[in-house]
């Protein structure tokens, strides 16, 4: 590596030249980027993201030229770190991306931690990275998209379900909470979330409720944009699922934002999700593209690590 590059934490002044740096990466590899000032800003208001703590910065010569992006996430049995490392392209090559993952590597000490990593499959240099280190394929996720939202058959819980938008989301926040930690509890990518945790996602989010009896039963979280939608989370209460609750939530969600051409509607969905991309390709959603999820132990990585550069 250059001797004149310094590896140290994110800092809140850093923001315009994160925002730059992925402009310049997305003009190379379209998947990286590009991200905005406010985007930037709530990404790091994410519980897991702590305000962006353990991010480190690549600066040479005090201009930033590489970023890793790392939270460790509660996934209640244990925990995880997921790691994003971004190098300005007239930079790469030159071991920038090695020094800012040492320094992650650097923040545990339990070797049985799980390194995960999103690599999309098109993207030859990071496929390359995680083949270097040994990691191992656990899922993809699928990029799916709709501009033709397509009515479900009517069902016995269509027909008992009241599906609203959340007025008074911090009313609601312990029920999601506890929603998400049972749906998703066996998921790669699972975060455990205290109601106080879930407060606070969904206050940048807009958040639609779906209810039986008088009792929540599924939630479904998105994030309006100018000309098109995300639909960011979807959980059906296990001890209510297999019956459309979900796809009519899903449904009446689109139905709302008038999805079309001009306005579609994105999400990500797991590759081990059978049920969920079935209920998505049936309302519509095609896919459009394919990120793989890596992971490996910490002990592990430091060991590739050490064999391959020394």
């Amino acid at each position: 590596m250059d001797d004149s590059i310094t590896i140290r934490p994110l800092r809140e002044a850093d923001a315009e030249a994160v925002v730059e740096l992925y402009a310049k990466a997305a003009a190379v590899e379209p998947r990286l980027g590009p991200v905005t000032l406010p985007q930037w800003d709530q990404f790091l208001k994410l519980a897991q993201n702590r305000g962006g703590r353990d991010f480190r910065i690549a600066e040479r010569n005090g201009l930033l030229v590489g970023l890793a992006e790392s939270s460790l996430r509660d996934q209640g049995a244990h925990h995880s770190r997921f790691l994003k490392i971004v190098v300005a392209p007239e930079r790469r090559r030159r071991r920038i991306g090695l020094a800012l993952f040492d320094d992650v590597l650097a923040i545990d000490n339990d070797a049985d931690i799980a390194v995960q990593t999103l690599v999309s499959s098109d993207w030859p240099a990071g496929m390359a990275f995680v083949a270097a280190f040994g990691f191992v394929h656990l899922e993809s996720e699928i990029g799916m998209k709709c501009v033709e939202p397509l009515q479900p058959a009517r069902t016995l819980a269509a027909a008992r379900a009241t599906i609203e938008q959340a007025s008074d989301v911090t009313a609601c926040a312990a029920e999601v909470a506890r929603i998400h930690n049972t749906a998703y509890a066996s998921d790669s990518a699972f975060r455990l979330y205290s109601p106080e945790e879930m407060a606070q996602v969904l206050t940048e989010s807009e958040v639609w409720i779906a209810s039986e009896d008088g009792q929540m039963s599924g939630f479904c979280l998105t994030e309006p944009e100018r000309n098109s939608m995300w639909i960011e989370s979807v959980a059906v209460d296990p001890a209510r699922q297999g019956r459309g609750l979900g796809q009519l939530l899903v449904y009446r969600v689109l139905a709302a934002h008038d999805v079309s051409v001009e306005h579609p509607c994105w999400l990500n969905v797991s590759s081990r999700n059978a049920p969920a991309l079935k209920i998505y390709r049936r309302l519509g959603f095609k896919p459009q593209h394919e990120t793989c999820r890596f992971s490996a132990p910490r002990g592990e990585l430091i060991a590739a690590r050490e064999r391959r550069f020394g």
